[in-house]
Parts: structure tokens; sequence; C-alpha cells
């Protein structure tokens, strides 16, 4: 979990065993991390190697990834052997003698051409030996991910999963026009991360590294201010959070097969699987719904037509300085 990595704030690992233990108890299946996120797969192996009596290996899955290991574009490697070796510590890292789900980690950020002809068919080898049992990539923008699929496909080795990151929330909707497209090229799987655009659509204040322009923070801004209004002027019961918005509305779109939620803290563990159950069981916001509420109901229109104008809108990925 990136949440687990400092780049969200402090993580320590009694909290993160904590987090853990709700996520399982609640009935999460799939935990997700990756070299690129510091030590992160190694405070997840330790919390799951704690947990192993109450939670089994085979009671989840565990997506990491390979090829990314810093920010800039000299810190990636998908090689071959780099494949194999980044397959092996993982595994060591995270206590396990298998990895659920291995991804080619922001495939955006180098040439395709290895990607397809070196990497996935290295990955799709330690498939048929056992070490993987799924694979796939995940990155930002979704014509790279769309190009790469149908690659695979056309090759008879069509993807088996597909994550994508901050394409499918308030804020931005492309990720609805990209699945059908996705689901031709043969991907069986596709997530959808981060409901909450990388902490941008939490409610506080945005990571100092987000990448969303600056029209669209101020944009958001302006939402968690109304959201304010609305709680002052709310008996207890009335009130809601922008990040609780957020994640119902996301969770709310039925045609992908996971949504991903990263969380460094027990509670916010309970909230996110609260907001799915309603989302999924009451709400159905995406698309067209309503709040039963008519004072919530109000503010989640406004803040709909607030950021409107970015539904199709990405940051660039690679930036200029990676």
């Amino acid at each position: 979990m990136a949440t687990f990595s400092g780049a969200y704030g402090p993580a320590p690992q009694d909290e993160i065993v904590r987090t853990v233990r709700k996520a399982l108890e609640s009935g999460v299946t799939l935990l997700d991390t990756s070299p690129y996120y510091n030590d992160s797969e190694i405070k997840l192996g330790m919390a799951l190697k704690e947990l192993e009596p109450e939670f089994p290996r085979s009671s989840y899955s565990i997506c990491t990834k390979l090829g990314r290991y810093g920010y800039c574009k000299s810190d990636f490697d998908y090689s071959a052997s780099r494949a194999v070796a980044s397959v092996q510590e993982s595994m060591r890292r995270l206590h396990t003698s298998y990895l659920d789900i291995v991804l080619c980690h922001d495939v955006e950020f180098v040439d395709i051409t290895q990607i397809v002809d070196e990497t996935l068919p290295q990955l799709l080898d330690l498939k048929r030996k056992g070490l993987v049992r799924r694979v796939g990539i995940s990155g930002y923008p979704l014509d790279v991910l769309l190009e790469i699929a149908r690659v695979q496909n056309m090759r008879g080795s069509p993807l088996d999963v597909c994550l994508s990151y901050c394409n499918l929330n308030l804020h931005c909707q492309l990720l609805a026009e990209y699945v059908p497209r996705l689901r031709a090229a043969g991907v069986s799987t596709i997530i959808a991360a981060s409901p909450l655009s990388m902490g941008l659509l939490s409610g506080d204040a945005p990571p100092h590294w987000h990448p969303a322009s600056l029209r669209l923070k101020d944009a958001v801004k302006a939402c968690v201010d109304l959201v304010q209004v609305h709680n002052d002027k709310c008996i207890s019961s009335g009130k809601i959070s922008l990040a609780q918005i957020a994640e119902s509305y996301a969770f709310s779109f039925e045609d992908v097969d996971i949504h991903l939620v990263g969380a460094k803290t027990a509670r916010e563990v309970e909230h996110a699987v609260d907001a799915y159950e309603g989302a999924r069981t009451l709400l159905k916001l995406y698309p067209g719904g309503s709040y039963e509420d008519p004072s919530v109901d109000h503010l989640y229109k406004k803040i709909l037509g607030i950021l409107k104008p970015f539904s199709r809108y990405n940051w660039q990925s690679p930036p200029d300085d990676a």
C-alpha cells in the first residue's frame, strides 16, 4: 500500500498491523503494494506475518509491481533479469511463495516496446512456473494502457489485469469511456485505483507533490469549503465529508472489477468499507443517482457542477522533471 510508504504521513508498524487486520476482518481480499513505495512491501509483509494465525495466506491476494524503483525515468528497469529479481525480492519481503498479481508499474515512463517484447513475456514465464498467478500493467494515461492491452491481445497473450488510477472519481471519469475498449482488448480484470485521487479529494490539503493543476486544486478547495458550510448548518446526523461523497461516487461505478483504496489507519478502512457498502446497495450515485437527504443532495450536485470542467482532464505523466 502506498499509504504505508510515508508519502501520506507517518506509518508506524503497529498502526499498519491494525489497518491490515481491520481490512481483512472487513472482507477486503486484495492488498496492493510496490517496491516503489519505499519500504511498503517490508511493512506489509511484517504485518501479514504477524497476522498469519488469524488470516492464512489463502485468505487474501497480494498485488505488487515491478519496473519502477524511483521517481525519475533513470530509476526504471524493465529488463527480463530485473523482472525476475524483483519478483523474488517481493516474495521475500512479503513472506510468500507466490504473488497473486504482478503489474508493470507506470508503463508510460518507458518505451512500451520493451514492456511487450521483454518484460511481459518474462512475467508470463513466471506465471507458467507458478510464481505469479496473474500478470498485467498499471499507469495513468489510459491510451497507453489500451495500446499495450491491444498488442498483447493480438499476440494471443491478453492481459489478466489492468490498473488505472485517478481516472474514476469526482473530478475525472475517463476510465468509464475506456472500460469497454479494455474489455474488447481482452483484459479480464480492471482495477480502478484511488477514488480520492491520491488525497486530493480527502478533504485535507493534498500532498505537496500532487501533480494536479492549480486550477483543479482550487476547484477542489471550493468543494471543501462548501462541505464545511454545509456541516456548520447541520445537526450531527446530517454531516458528511468530501471523502465520503467521493468514495460513494466512485464505488457506484459497477463496470470495473475492483475498486482499490489507500488507507493508512483502521479508521480509514472502516470509512471506505462503509462507503463501498452504501454505494453498492443504496446510493448508485454514478451515473445520475441522488442522496435521500435533500440538503446533502444539493451539496453533492453543487460539487459535481464545480468539478464538471475537469471530467476529461489528465495531468501530464510522466512529468517533465522525471
